[in-house]
């Protein structure tokens, strides 16, 4: 497999009266995906003939997902970007990747025209289910393209493009610490290699069911896509009400292959749906983008008897998921802290524990974890000092420094221990603190003012502390307005409490447990 697309094209042929995604409660074939993509690719072609990065402002929309297939037929590489970022951070993602097509979709109407206003790049505008777009958007300076002009365009089904494993097939945006995401490219080869194991890991087939819980600026979503279309099976997007308790969705359409965070099994346990044999139509079921908590992989295990419970590990700077464990088959010593192992190492995927000074730890020993292998990306889009902070040549070796706390125990399973810095997980998203807390002081109008994360009920939150003069000066709900107009809603701190002064540790550093410590004594009065 030597492109991102290849198995989906065969697939839709092979399969092409088969459902493909569902909408609602409206389906889509593989032949009516297809045709409408290859519509939209023919388009780009001949609006953009080399057109590089095309940006998708859309979700769970035919314009989305068509889009996508569509860009990647056209040669290029495709840039999601969610309509719920804030126009500011939309903006910048779309001004760094240097897209020359923004497809936007009917979910997103509103965010393009303030985006628009932002930037004058690119110039080219595709509203693939939209009549009239000039008048819809009408932002001045861009050149508009609409349904109509879709509507002309040959419909050939998709094919896929003759690409070297270098070219970029996806551009996706991670938190920054210094208030500027990280632009990660992942090339085909990066994503094909991650695809064969997937693939041969999970077996799907024509009849099967899978779920799509995740958004599309989230890497674990290339797996929903990929994974489920090379093999002619249906996608089911979680339509918004459901994606908190998804339990009677899974049930209602039968639901044969399950992905999401660990958050959403917690929070459905918490509420009673994770009752035994609730799922029995699931053959399997993975986790990822946080970690998961043993006593949710078991309650999940016994909610659906039939299915494989795996947890997946892996940074986007190593594509999608690199480890896996699988739970009740898989060999590991008793896990520390309760959390389910991220088990071993995918075939033809590396793995290195060091010590501070980049030495390896013996067995037992934790330390951070490298990954090397044909997943590892080359690095940050136009981001050298970042890229050499965070890769590392060693030899036949490029290594990626993932930040993250682990320990091989002695079967030779990786089992998390957390993070050595302040990057968290919230809802699967990693974020930084350090760039909720670029977009705090931004807010606020000062540098007093630090986020922190607490678990609670299982679930991350992010709290934030601002030093006043008096409790009462400082509006904290307007606070957090500004908050929501820099930050994505994930990492927007769910409160804000105000202190006379900001606790220190013994190196002049603020100390955030203290103020943990501090809220939670406070909480703990009657």
């Amino acid at each position: 497999m030597d492109s991102l697309l290849e198995g989906v094209a065969r697939s839709f042929q092979d399969y092409e009266s088969r459902p493909a995604l569902f909408l609602g409660d409206q389906a889509f074939t593989c032949g009516e995906l297809s045709r409408f993509a290859s519509a939209i690719a023919h388009l780009i072609a001949t609006e953009s003939p080399t057109p590089g990065r095309v940006a998708i402002l859309s979700e769970c929309s035919l314009t989305a997902y068509g889009g996508i297939l569509g860009a990647l037929m056209a040669g290029a590489a495709y840039v999601p970007i969610h309509p719920g970022f804030p126009a500011a951070r939309a903006a910048q993602i779309l001004l760094r990747s240097q897209a020359t097509v923004l497809l936007v979709g009917p979910d997103a109407v509103t965010e393009a025209k303030a985006l628009l206003e932002l930037v004058d790049a690119p110039r080219i505008v595709i509203t693939p289910e939209i009549s009239e777009a000039r008048r819809k958007i009408a932002a001045p300076g861009h050149s508009y393209l609409d349904a109509t002009d879709l509507a002309a365009q040959p419909t050939t089904g998709l094919t896929a493009p003759t690409v070297a494993p270098s070219d970029i097939a996806y551009l996706l945006f991670t938190s920054g610490s210094t208030g500027e995401p990280k632009a990660v490219p992942v090339s085909h080869g990066n994503a094909c290699a991650y695809l064969q194991v997937a693939l041969s890991r999970y077996d799907l087939t024509p009849e099967d069911r899978a779920s799509q819980t995740f958004r599309l600026a989230f890497d674990l979503s290339v797996h929903d896509l990929f994974v489920t279309w090379s093999r002619g099976a249906s996608l089911h997007p979680l339509p918004p009400q459901a994606r908190l308790l998804p339990g009677r969705f899974i049930r209602e359409r039968e639901l044969t292959h399950w992905f999401s965070v660990p958050t959403t099994a917690m929070t459905m346990a918490r509420f009673g749906q994770l009752s035994v044999g609730a799922f029995p139509s699931l053959r399997a079921s993975l986790f990822c983008g946080e970690a998961l908590p043993l006593k949710t992989a078991r309650q999940w295990a016994i909610a659906a008897p039939h299915s494989t419970v795996d947890n997946l590990y892996g940074p986007t700077e190593a594509t999608i998921a690199c480890t896996a464990f699988r739970l009740g088959q898989d060999r590991a010593a008793p896990p520390p802290g309760g959390l389910t192992p991220i088990g071993r190492p995918f075939p033809d995927q590396c793995v290195l524990v060091v010590d501070p000074d980049g030495d390896p730890c013996f067995q037992g020993t934790p330390g951070e974890l490298l990954l090397s292998g044909p997943q590892v990306t080359a690095g940050y889009l136009n981001d050298a000092r970042r890229t050499e902070e965070s890769f590392l040549t060693d030899g036949p070796h490029r290594w990626y420094r993932t930040g993250d706390r682990v320990v091989i125990d002695h079967t030779g399973c990786l089992h998390f221990l957390g993070r050595l810095d302040d990057q968290i997980q919230v809802a699967g998203h990693r974020v930084e603190l350090s760039e909720v807390d670029f977009a705090l002081r931004q807010a606020c109008g000062h540098e007093l003012a630090v986020s922190v994360a607490r678990p609670r009920d299982g679930i991350t939150e992010i709290l934030a502390f601002v030093v006043t003069d008096d409790g009462d000066s400082l509006d904290l709900p307007a606070l957090l307005n500004r908050c929501r107009d820099l930050l994505p809603d994930y990492m927007v701190p769910r409160r804000v409490i105000a202190v006379d002064a900001m606790p220190r540790n013994t190196s002049g550093k603020i100390d955030r447990s203290a103020l943990l410590d501090l809220l939670n004594t406070a909480e703990a009065r009657p």
